[in-house]
């Protein structure tokens, strides 16, 4: 694929900024704006307006009277009360051992698993690839993706400070000054050990904005405490000002990434300026970070709340990035504009329609690298409740699910009048997003999502026409997730969870329709249309493969049927010889393979379930579960970014002459295959 084509596709107005920054970046232009003082070296009396004392002691005083208004008054968190109605038992346990393994240098990493960084907590060690990072590179010369480090994210995930979340949280459960003490003892090491705009932790502007909240969180939760000392206060302020100042310099990098980037680092300007008006450059960046936030949130969430990244966990840090400024702008009398709140309310909407009400989780669709911005419950990663609770009280002032441990986030954000809002159950109905291209057709028991796009923003993966069922809280049929995003230890295992194969899609001759450009840019960009849509009918079609040397098109019929089966008619039209993998990943228990019948019979918590297979003559059936063999990756699925484990993949395989055609009946748990 040619430089031609990505300028097309993204604009010669991005093409020119994009090259112009690199040649600022390479001049040396670039990191001359963000000076590398010491800590020692930064003066709060520089950093704020005349007329604001500086002496740690006056100014905590004078922070007392700022008006400026969080979600919570500065030092009061919601009463234990209120919060121990919510949570049961294990939530609450939950809570304080994820709080007092952050006292003790035992971080959370990526909502899943724990790793000591040891006390106080060394920030630049990478405990799953066991390396160090360093800390005295600019960060305008650090490597993003390096080999011999590992991935990135790996150590930026411990610098977004959720521990706070938990800390803060625990706090309010128990009263222990342990918590507060923990969180400043934290920050000081964290401090210490990232001088400003030097190694990784200053690399990207998003992480820098999402630090950013969690440090206003527990400031505003912690103030009342022995521990909130006011040179630590002062010193915090400091390295707020720092944050805000290496976002601000170079935010039109992350507009210019055309994603949750600039939405997030807008978020993190609004923030410091609403929050920390006695701040110079406090005027700037709210209006900087305002002007960005509304001008992105109209580009990148469609006219029917869909979002432009195609990710339905990046949807969540959509959410949560709008959570949060909307609701401190709300407080602090900042007016946002009519379409920009209109839009964030739609994607909400677009968020409740794509949940499974059982479970709570959602598809594992498109890129998920493990954000969870906003940890305000103890509910898991994957529990997409509390999301869709919050933003549909921030939205209509009214709850979309009824009462459980998800209502703890909208208690954080918006106090205890949330929790007596009122519960309006809508009844699940078969839905279309068509600026977004996704489609659910939903049963009494069961329901699907189909894919199908014309994009006109770039993949994330390579998934035209995949289809998700579920069935009693059960992902019957899933995405296989992302794992991670460099994985420099097995490339065939990074390209896999992107590309066709980790997908419920038909791969023609061995390959994706698409290549991979860069680290996160396919080419070409598919189309696809939705030829028809009703309560238990898809029909659509994509021209991924309709060039050399395939000249085909894949067109499905997805039909929920009267007796409750699910039928799936994949055709694919063309001509000449090729050999066609139809792939069904399962979820994952015990199976049984019937080469005769052409029928998978799968063991799952809801029941079993069974497959059956028609198509062209000759068709081999086989199930792949685990495989990471050269020329044999499949059968993996990712929930948590960084893990990944086997489950059975169905895979059909025909050497055909085109057109040819598969048949799929999903039989459900007491529902007959046939």
């Amino acid at each position: 694929m040619s430089h031609l084509q990505i300028i097309r596709l993204l604009g010669p107005r991005w093409a020119l900024w994009r090259a112009g920054y690199a040649l600022r970046k390479a001049s040396g232009l670039i990191k001359r704006r963000f000076p590398t003082p010491a800590w020692d070296e930064v003066r709060l009396q520089d950093l704020l307006r005349e007329g604001i004392p500086s002496d740690p002691q006056e100014y905590r005083a004078w922070r007392e009277k700022c008006e400026a208004r969080f979600f919570f008054p500065p030092g009061s968190p919601p009463e234990r009360a209120l919060l121990e109605r919510m949570i049961g038992e294990a939530d609450r346990r939950r809570t304080i051992q994820i709080a007092d393994d952050s006292c003790r240098g035992r971080f959370l990493y990526f909502s899943r698993h724990i790793f000591d960084l040891g006390w106080p907590p060394d920030w630049l060690l990478n405990p799953i690839s066991k390396t160090r990072h360093e800390n005295t590179t600019h960060w305008c010369d650090y490597p993003t993706f390096s080999p011999g480090l590992g991935d990135v994210k790996e150590v930026w995930e411990p610098s977004r400070f959720a521990c706070a979340y938990w800390l803060l949280r625990a706090y309010a459960l128990t009263g222990d000054e342990k918590y507060p003490r923990g969180f400043w003892e934290l920050f000081d090491s964290w401090r210490e050990q990232n001088p400003p705009n030097r190694g990784p932790n200053y690399k990207c502007g998003q992480e820098t904005a999402v630090r950013l909240f969690s440090w206003c969180f527990a400031l505003y939760g912690f103030w009342r405490s022995p521990a909130t000392t006011p040179r630590r206060v002062a010193r915090m302020v400091e390295a707020i000002a720092f944050q805000a100042a290496r976002i601000a310099g170079n935010i039109r990098y992350a507009i210019s990434q055309k994603n949750n980037h600039g939405i997030s680092e807008a978020a993190g300007l609004m923030t410091a300026g609403l929050l920390f008006p006695e701040l110079r450059g406090a005027a700037r960046w709210l209006a900087s970070g305002r002007r960005w936030f509304e001008r992105e949130i109209r580009r990148q969430v469609y006219g029917d709340g869909s979002f432009v990244q195609h990710s339905m966990n990046y949807h969540r840090v959509l959410l949560h990035d709008c959570l949060w400024v909307l609701r401190l702008s709300e407080l602090n009398g900042l007016p946002i504009a009519v379409d920009v709140t209109s839009l964030a309310a739609k994607a909400a909407d677009f968020l409740l329609h794509m949940l499974d009400s059982e479970s709570g989780h959602v598809p594992n669709y498109g890129a998920n690298d493990g954000a969870l911005f906003l940890p305000l419950t103890a509910c898991d990663y994957r529990d997409y409740r509390p999301t869709v609770q919050a933003a549909g009280y921030l939205a209509a002032r009214k709850r979309n699910l009824p009462d459980g441990p998800w209502d703890e986030a909208p208690a954080w954000l918006f106090a205890k009048e949330a929790l007596a809002a009122p519960f309006i159950e809508k009844a699940p109905a078969s839905r279309r997003f068509d600026a977004g291209g996704y489609y659910t057709l939903r049963g009494a028991r069961s329901w699907c999502l189909i894919r199908c796009h014309a994009y006109r923003d770039r993949p994330a993966h390579v998934d035209m026409l995949h289809m998700d069922l579920w069935h009693r809280g059960v992902n019957v049929l899933g995405d296989s997730g992302t794992y991670k995003y460099f994985n420099p230890e097995s490339p065939a295992l990074d390209r896999y969870f992107k590309d066709i194969a980790a997908h419920n899609c038909v791969e023609i001759d061995g390959s994706g329709p698409l290549e991979l450009f860069s680290r996160f840019l396919w080419l070409p960009w598919p189309g696809a249309r939705c030829l028809e849509h009703g309560p238990t009918r898809f029909v659509g079609e994509h021209d991924g493969y309709d060039r050399p040397p395939w000249r085909a098109i894949h067109r499905r019929e997805v039909r929920l049927l009267e007796d409750g089966v699910w039928s799936v008619l994949d055709e694919i039209q063309g001509s000449g010889s090729h050999e066609l993998t139809l792939r069904w990943h399962l979820a994952d228990g015990p199976c049984e393979l019937d080469h005769e019948r052409r029928e998978l019979i799968v063991q799952l918590p809801c029941g079993p379930v069974a497959l059956t297979i028609d198509g062209p003559d000759g068709l081999r059936m086989a199930v792949h579960r685990g495989g990471d063999q050269a020329g044999q990756v499949g059968g993996w699925t990712s929930h948590y970014y960084a893990e990944k484990s086997p489950r059975p993949t169905l895979e059909v395989r025909a050497s055909v002459l085109l057109p040819a055609r598969f048949v799929t009946r999903i039989g459900l748990p007491g529902v007959p295959a046939r």
